[in-house]
């Protein structure tokens, strides 16, 4: 019977170039990653496995997915390219905190060293892809062997030693170091990024899009779990100084990971060249190609109430601290700036209404500043950059539930010059 390990690297292995091509790396180099960083997930999962109660919670999470998020009988189906996950990547990250706390990004950044990646975020990317398909394999094999969290914890520690011996170096004292988990399970954007149009209002805007990143998932992961999270779209209008949201498009609740019906997703990812000659490999309904179509319509003028949600970008729990997975789209927004120099945008922040107003407002101006900021270190000259946080006001969902909160929670940019 097959190993866990080989189970994972069957999975995937259909999928390496196109997984190397999203990353940036060499296909020889990702293909030597991918059993390094499912080991990792897996060696997580041993030193759970040692404590009954620990793994028990862990036991617990992989029961509690849908039925609907197991993988597919039949492995060579899963080839595809990267896509936002919405809640499949916010369970999948979930998942990694619950085994390492608040090591996460530490075990992306060692993977990046270990196997040798170019890019920074490689190793947390990859590691984010590890995830969500190690959550659906243990969840099939719960459901089909009937296994309870002994069982379950039996069959992982019987693999102990090809795990341990596919691990990177440093994480046995990575995993011993860990804490109780610290980075939320991402709120991920709607994969189908329109813009927001406001009601005409003066320029104290209104909404800006969530903070997710794109932990990763396979294209054809689709077929199991990835009815992705989108978009919303309401019609609101408040008073004189505050935007407000009409939505045009749009959306569902990411919870269950359900899409609306007739929404589409992020689409095909696909190379875009820029005035400048940089070209980007970006998805038809990404954020980037919905900036980049307004930026060079001449017909459509500049106004304080078109916005363009951020969809892969996240934060740490409570803070303003953005995580590895975001970077790709950092970079994205950083080359769209870069190629049209005229351009001038604001980026606004906004909270649910889960705790107080205050903290609410002041964390949405925090992130907020963080995107400024980090397009800023990559480049882009901070003249060009505003950003306002508006806390829980616009809510475009109901605050009452789950997915309304998710929804609600969002990054977003408007263009004010172009």
């Amino acid at each position: 019977m097959a190993t866990l390990l080989d189970s994972l690297k069957t999975l995937v292995s259909p999928a390496t170039g196109q997984i190397a091509e999203r990353l940036g790396e060499s296909e020889a180099a990702v293909s030597s990653g991918v059993p390094t960083t499912f080991a990792s997930v897996l060696g997580g999962l041993v030193n759970k496995a040692a404590d009954p109660s620990s793994f028990r919670q862990v036991f617990d999470f992989i029961t509690s997915r849908p039925a609907g998020a197991n993988l597919p009988d039949d492995a060579s189906s899963v080839v595809g390219s990267f896509v936002a996950g919405g809640a499949v990547a916010a369970n999948g990250t979930k998942f990694l905190n619950m085994l390492f706390g608040g090591q996460t990004n530490a075990l992306g950044n060692l993977l990046t060293r270990t196997l040798g990646f170019k890019n920074p975020a490689s190793g947390g990317k990859l590691l984010s892809l590890a995830g969500p398909l190690v959550l659906a394999l243990l969840g099939n094999k719960v459901r089909e062997g009937g296994l309870d969290s002994a069982g379950l914890a039996n069959v992982i520690t019987s693999e102990k030693d090809s795990i341990n011996a596919a691990m990177p170096a440093g994480l046995s004292s990575l995993i011993s170091s860990a804490t109780a988990p610290q980075v939320e399970t991402p709120e991920w954007n709607r994969p189908t990024t329109t813009a927001r149009q406001f009601a005409d209002v003066p320029p104290s805007e209104s909404e800006g899009r969530r903070w997710v990143w794109p932990v990763v998932g396979l294209a054809t992961l689709a077929l199991v779990w990835f009815a992705l999270a989108h978009k919303n779209n309401t019609a609101a209008r408040q008073a004189a100084v505050v935007d407000t949201t009409t939505r045009i498009g749009s959306v569902v609740g990411t919870a269950g990971g359900e899409v609306a019906g007739g929404l589409g997703t992020l689409g095909a990812f696909a190379k875009r060249t820029l005035p400048n000659g940089t070209e980007l490999n970006i998805p038809a309904n990404g954020i980037e190609s919905q900036l980049i179509g307004f930026i060079e319509d001449t017909n459509r003028p500049v106004d304080t109430t078109t916005w363009f949600e951020f969809d892969r970008l996240n934060f740490a729990t409570g803070s303003a601290s953005i995580l590895p997975e975001s970077d790709e789209q950092i970079d994205n927004i950083v080359a769209v700036m870069k190629a049209y120099p005229n351009v001038k945008v604001k980026v606004g922040g906004y909270t649910d209404n889960v705790g107080s107003p205050e903290a609410n407002k002041k964390l949405s101006q925090q992130r907020a500043n963080a995107v400024k900021q980090a397009l800023v270190a990559k480049g882009v000259d901070a003249s060009r950059l505003q950003a306002e946080g508006y806390g829980e006001q616009h809510p475009v969902a109901d605050n009452s539930t789950e997915g309304g909160r998710a929804q609600n929670r969002r990054i977003a940019l408007r263009v004010t010059a172009k």
